[in-house]
């Protein structure tokens, strides 16, 4: 008998597999153009029962007898990968006739233990490199026959490899690799056939992966399917249910609420469902979460009645910090913590799925939870901007094993101006063909939407339809610019600061600076002055994660009158609402974010916003601005506020506009540059960052534009136990359960963690190159200050 796995038969592991991945694919709708449904569902199938054929070598059963003292061990003859993709462009060839669906087979299966390489690649591994031919020929001649043609037959394949000669085998390679089936597949290359070699991928390695870990576990596989096929309903009038329940603080926020809220919801109920792009434009605080939660359940409900398939909904942030107040709140509002309705997924995020099955709750295996949660197999899904478009712009296999449950879903995008400008059409001409050929629905949602889809030329659907009529209702605050065109130094700005807080004795001020040198200077001089007179807060990535929390909840808790500077950290969804705003300059989005902390709740008097353009006299006046953000940036929004010295919110609306606008004119060739990889299949070229090209721009949303060290802090005696913790489980001689503890243990870990520049950390401690650099209590106080975090040595340090 042969075998997949230690005393599990190929057969059953192949069956399994195919069980799995149709079951999920039968629950899906795509539009593919050039591929029937038909041929995609039988490719599919083909896939997912071939995928092992390659571990019919005697090499390879040799090894899986005795897997840990086999001398077979590390030796490639064992590969399966290679030759199960061979084999499967042979099947493909002869049962669907058709050479350029047996190619894109040939990549799905031969990668599927790895990562996805260029296409160029596939063809170069076959013909570049005799050694690959001579081991293939070797591994196909020792496979027993008979016994891999009972496992084919009994699988249903039409194909007899008893009789299938090492010549023929040869003959297939070389047709593989030959100029004609190159010539096939080039014509057929484009985002259609990256999206299907994706979504054929993932239903391949999530299935794959599926099948092992249950039966690893002893766990039914029907039991998976049964959960597939009969997946929880959902109901959007949880919303409303949840809304009910609210303390209502302010009439006039609540009543406007409602009324862009209602106005969603009709553009929803009236939506032509071809429109697969969409977007809510409201101003801040007016309730974008709650109304977008509804509209994604409500057009949920549409498509099953509709169109007859279940889409998922993904909700997307662009930082962890904000996902665990929006998780909070859709527990609240759908009434329920089972991981298969709700699930939260980001590098921090426990790795634990339970769910309910016949009134009896159910924690999963750790390895089955991990897989779950990671492949975000849930009704709806909260996670991050990196997850979801790293997700999508990538050759990884762990990444990819989700892509499956991204297709048909409804995907919200909160606070999409977060997006860089440089993948702006890359996002666009995507997301498009994913809503063309998976039927994905996109809610893009902002106070201040980016110019990645044109209102203007239909390419996307406004759902708040009074949009420029909110935005000019809205009266909370007002800018003041007078001061971006001169250049202020620091003392001038603390002059300032002092006149203002000692004049307006009773409101609240929030100071945003542009890098953690100047953060550190206004608070030491806010707090020598004020420290009496008022509760002084700093915060900033410069402060451990634990204490950073610690302050905002205070923050938020506080009825005392409040000082709080901040680095633009601030502008990450922190949830407060502050009398008058100090912001050096920045961006337009930037600074429109800063402002919607100001007056959020349309308190009695007007708040202010004040913008104040601060330069560096020991390096030539030059802007702190410019040592953070992009010149393009900066220059257009200084055109958009040229000759403004007072802003009112109503304005807003026009000049983000006006921004956008003059960023859509400069264009991207980042984005078109992996735009025209991506047609190609050029996988590792346009996702795989090579150290030895400097040039190489793959995508990367977060983009790091110096090293930098993760370092452990140990503060407190609670940080000393975390810290003993993690040592203990570095230790742990099971690799599995070293694995699960390091998860478990994770959120606790990164409380204490600080990502900090190499050039700063290096200059303080030891880095540690292959683990988290460690900052006992002996050196914390040389180190790291207990106010403001980590102490830098030079100036150069405190600019990032």
């Amino acid at each position: 008998m042969l075998l997949s796995h230690p005393e599990k038969p190929l057969f059953n592991h192949l069956q399994n597999v195919y069980l799995i991945g149709d079951c999920i694919l039968k629950q899906k709708k795509t539009r593919f153009k050039n591929f029937s449904e038909d041929a995609v569902r039988q490719l599919n199938m083909l896939n997912l029962l071939t995928h092992d054929l390659g571990k019919a070598t005697s090499y390879f059963q040799e090894y899986i007898r005795d897997v840990d003292i086999s001398p077979l061990k590390n030796d490639e003859k064992k590969r399966h990968g290679l030759l199960s993709g061979v084999l499967t462009f042979k099947i493909v060839r002869k049962v669907m006739e058709d050479e350029c669906l047996a190619f894109l087979s040939y990549m799905v299966v031969s990668k599927h233990h790895g990562e996805l390489d260029d296409f160029k690649n596939f063809i170069s591994v076959l013909s570049g490199d005799e050694k690959n031919i001579n081991l293939l020929m070797k591994q196909f001649e020792s496979i027993d026959k008979d016994k891999l043609n009972e496992v084919i037959k009994g699988l249903g394949i039409d194909f007899d490899i008893s009789n299938y000669t090492a010549n023929e085998f040869k003959e297939d390679i070389n047709y593989l690799i030959s100029r004609k089936v190159k010539k096939k597949v080039k014509k057929l290359l484009g985002f259609e056939t990256f999206l299907l070699v994706d979504y054929l991928f993932s239903l391949l390695i999530f299935s794959d992966k599926l099948e092992a870990i249950y039966s690893s576990e002893n766990m039914s596989i029907e039991g998976f399917i049964e959960k597939t096929i009969k997946r929880p309903k959902l109901s959007s009038d949880c919303v409303e249910k949840y809304k009910e329940s609210l303390e209502i603080k302010n009439i006039q926020m609540a009543n406007w609420r409602e009324r862009a809220y209602k106005d969603v919801l009709r553009s929803v109920e009236n939506l032509s469902l071809e429109e697969k792009i969409l977007s809510i434009n409201l101003p801040t605080g007016s309730g974008k979460t709650l109304t977008a939660l509804k509209s994604a359940l409500r057009l949920k409900e549409r498509l099953i009645e509709e169109k007859g398939y279940n889409p998922r909904i993904i909700y997307v942030l662009p930082f962890t910090s904000i996902i665990e107040q929006n998780f909070d709140v859709f527990q609240k509002v759908l009434g329920t913590t089972e991981s298969n309705v709700l699930l939260k997924h980001h590098y921090l995020s426990e790795r634990v799925y339970k769910w309910e099955r016949e009134g009896e709750k159910e924690i999963y295996s750790d390895a089955v939870s991990e897989h779950l949660v990671e492949s975000w197999d849930s009704e709806i899904v909260v996670s991050t901007f990196v997850q979801l478009l790293h997700s999508i712009f990538t050759n990884r296999n762990r990444k990819l094993k989700k892509f499956h449950n991204i297709v048909n879903s409804i995907i919200i995008l909160d606070e999409v101006q977060s997006i860089p400008h440089r993948y702006w059409n890359l996002v666009r001409e995507t997301f498009i063909a994913m809503a063309k050929y998976l039927n994905c629905y996109f809610i893009f949602m902002t106070a201040t939407m980016p110019l990645i889809f044109s209102e203007e030329n239909k390419e996307i659907y406004e759902l708040a339809r009074d949009k420029r009529k909110y935005f000019a209702e809205f009266d909370r605050i007002t800018i003041d610019a007078g001061r971006v065109s001169e250049k202020m130094t620091m003392d001038q700005y603390k002059e300032m600061l002092l006149e203002d807080i000692y004049r307006y004795e009773k409101n609240d001020f929030l100071i945003v600076m542009n890098t953690i040198r100047t953060s550190i200077e206004i608070y030491s001089f806010i707090k020598d002055e004020f420290e009496d007179e008022a509760e002084i807060y700093y915060l900033s990535t410069n402060i451990i994660p634990k204490e950073r929390l610690r302050r905002i909840k205070n923050i938020k808790k506080s009825k005392n009158r409040k000082i709080i500077i901040s680095t633009q950290m601030i502008e990450a969804g922190v949830d407060i609402d502050i009398d008058r705003v100090y912001r050096d300059f920045g961006p337009m989005d930037s600074i429109n974010q800063t402002a919607g902390r100001c007056n959020r709740e349309w308190g009695g008097k007007k708040g202010v916003v004040t913008l104040v353009n601060l330069v560096n006299e020991d390096h030539y006046d030059r802007p702190f601005a410019g040592y953070i953000y992009d010149n393009v940036l900066m220059e257009e929004t200084k055109n958009a506020l040229s000759g403004l010295e007072r802003i009112e919110e109503k304005e807003i609306f026009s000049l983000a506009e006006k921004y956008y606008k003059g960023l859509k004119d400069h264009g991207s060739d980042e984005s078109q540059k992996l735009l025209d990889c991506i047609k190609e299949l050029g996988y590792r070229e346009a996702f795989e960052y090579k150290k030895e090209d400097k040039n190489s721009q793959v995508f990367e949303l977060i983009r790091q534009e110096f090293k930098t060290v993760d370092v452990f802090v140990e503060i407190d005696d609670d940080a000393a136990k975390v810290w003993q913790e993690y040592q203990k489980i570095k230790k742990m001689k099971d690799r599995f359960e070293r694995k699960r503890k390091l998860n478990q243990h994770k959120k606790d870990l990164y409380m204490y963690v600080l990502s900090l520049p190499e050039f700063a950390v290096k200059k303080q401690v030891d880095i540690d190159e292959k683990d988290i650099t460690f900052i006992n209590s002996e050196m914390v106080f040389n180190t790291y200050d207990k106010d403001t975090g980590f102490m830098r040595d030079t100036e150069k340090d405190y600019f990032f």
